[in-house]
Formats: C-alpha cells, structure tokens, sequence
C-alpha cells in the first residue's frame, strides 16, 4: 500500500512539473483584424449636448485651432436601418495624429442623441480610416460575419468627392465603445495626418482608456472581433489619493497593446475611485484620455490654475517602470477625464 501511495504522489509531481505556469500558459492572443486600418486611430467623435461651453473649456485648457461650423444638415444620414434626417452643430480639432470631431445633435434621431439619453456628454466613438468604399464595405461585412450590423451610416460631400461613414453596433457587448469606419476622398490616410500646435500636455494621446464592470468580459467579447486579447493585472497604486484624502482604491486593468497607440480597460475592485463616479453617472464607455507630462508638478498645478484640479491621484513602482498620474476634473465639462502621466527616467 505504502508503494501504491508513493508511486502517486511521484506521477502528481512530475505532472505538475510538466505544466507551465498559468502566466505563459494563457498567451495573449494576437489581432487578425488588418493593423494597417486598427493600429492607428484616426478619429474620435465626441457628443455633447451643449458643444460651445466644452469647446470654450478646452481652449482654455490648451487646445488650438479648433474650427467650429453652425448647425448643418446631416444628408443621408441612415440610421438603425431608417433614413434619419437630422441637422447638427460641429466642431474639428486635432491632437497629434489624431483628428476631434465634436458633435451636437439639433434635430432628429440618431445615434448621437441615443447616445447622449443613454450616457450623457462623452466620446461616442473611436474612428478608423480605409483607403476607399470599396474596402469599407469589405469591413462592414467582415464585421456583419461576426454579428455585429451598422447601427448607422452618414456621408458628407467634399472637395474630392463623397465620404462614407459607418458606425458599428459594439457597444452593448464592447464596454460602451462604438467603432466608426470611414472612408474620406479629401482626407490624409492615418500616417499622413498632421498636427496642430496645441499647448501642453495636447501634444499627443498617450492611451485611450474606458471604464468596465467586468474586464475580462469586455477583452473576450474584442478577442472574438479579432482584435487581439487583454492582458489583465490586479492594480494597487503607491501614494494613492482620492478627492483629497488617502485613497484606498484597486484596480484590474486590460491593455490592450496591438496598435500604435494602447488601449486601457478598467474594472474598480475597490472604491472610492472615480471610475465608480463615471459608472454611477454614465455606465460603461470611455472614460479618459492619457496625456504624458515633463513635469507633474508644474502641470497639475497649471491646470487647476485654468479649472482642472486633480481628483485622483497615484503612482507606481516596479523594477521596471516608476511614474506618477493625476485624473483631472474635466467630466463635467463634456464627459470626459483627463489624465496626467509622468514616467520617472530610469538608469540604463
């Protein structure tokens, strides 16, 4: 009996031996979507209910050149499959590579005032670039072979011809994110995009993040798009405060690292934070864009000199990686937070 025993426990060893870690077994699996349109984000289209005020806000803040058009029809806008007539005021900007389009419905119904009734003021959609219809319809039925329809298409006429858009139904199952495709004759292609002076820290998008209930979720539901999976770790910030006073909060974070610019996923596992102020006042969706700063101090401090005090503050220390971040209070100025990101220069 005592060989029969023996001989066991020696099979269990060498069986647990054999199997590799759960970090390795569990690769992350790699996009087959086509990173030549979803590596680089083209787009984001932000809704509000009141553009003039968020527009005012951010000009403030630093953001330059922003060309702001009265209210125009919307021709041909179709939407949930109905012809939807609808008129809007507008707004194009730009930070870095990327081009802001501010929107706000007048008349009609759309997927702009749908949006604004389910979440409020925010960012409705990231948007990427094709280089003709017929690649955006390709993509449309790439898309429809997974189940997911066009929630609505819109077209505009330009200088070179007529442009084509289609916003794809993958909010519900997405973490409120809406994608847009778009194919514009008189528009640059994603590499060729230009830039505008803004001042700092609006040079350039550091990482898009959105605010989830259930991370893991959300990253399965993209990984069946095609887009890759979410490598998902557990969050405790160093020097963590929150509103003021010392913070408690954690964390699990999805990032998602296949395209130019990172994805950022987050689920709160412990409050208060403000991911669970933005959950509690608009559900899932984007929730802030990361900017990177030379000098935290400095630019916390200019910021809530021109009315963007910090609401929640951290850091982290690994062997690898030190810095510190500042979330601002900007949601109430268009539905959407801003944060600081300082990364410490480390010893080669």
């Amino acid at each position: 009996m005592k060989s029969w025993h023996t001989r066991l426990l020696t099979l269990a060893v060498l069986l647990a031996a054999a199997q590799p870690p759960s970090s390795l077994a569990a690769e992350i699996a790699k996009p087959t979507v086509d990173l030549s349109i979803y590596g680089h984000v083209s787009s984001v289209v932000w809704v509000a209910k009141d553009l003039d005020p968020v527009l005012n806000y951010y000009e403030k803040l630093g953001l330059k050149d922003i060309q702001r058009i009265n209210v125009t029809d919307r021709p041909g806008l179709i939407y949930r499959g109905k012809p939807a007539p609808t008129t809007a005021k507008a707004a194009f900007g730009r930070i870095g590579g990327v081009s802001f389009e501010w929107i706000q419905p007048v008349t009609g119904t759309n997927l702009y005032t749908e949006f604004l009734e389910r979440h409020g003021d925010g960012i409705l959609a990231l948007g990427f670039a094709v280089k003709s219809d017929q690649e955006l319809e390709h993509q449309i039925q790439y898309f429809q072979s997974k189940g997911v329809e066009a929630v609505q298409r819109t077209q505009w006429t330009g200088p070179k011809g007529t442009g084509h858009g289609v916003y794809l139904d993958t909010a519900a199952k997405g973490g409120g994110l809406t994608l847009v495709l778009y194919y514009d004759p008189a528009g640059p292609g994603p590499a060729e995009a230009g830039t505008v002076d803004n001042d700092a820290p609006f040079t350039k998008i550091a990482h898009y993040a959105f605010v989830v209930r259930d991370v893991r979720k959300v990253g399965d539901y993209w990984q069946s798009l095609g887009f890759g999976g979410l490598a998902v770790d557990h969050n405790v910030s160093v020097n963590r405060v929150y509103r003021g006073q010392p913070g408690k909060f954690e964390m699990d974070l999805g990032w998602g690292r296949s395209g130019d610019t990172p994805f950022e996923w987050v689920q709160s596992t412990l409050g208060p934070n403000v991911y669970e102020e933005y959950l509690k006042e608009h559900g899932e969706g984007f929730h802030h864009l990361g900017v990177t700063v030379q000098d935290m101090d400095a630019a916390e401090k200019m910021l809530e000199a021109k009315g963007a005090p910090p609401t929640e503050t951290g850091g982290w220390d690994t062997p690898k990686s030190k810095g510190r971040f500042a979330y601002l209070d900007t949601d109430s100025h268009g539905g959407v937070t801003l944060e600081l990101i300082w990364n410490q220069p480390m010893a080669e």
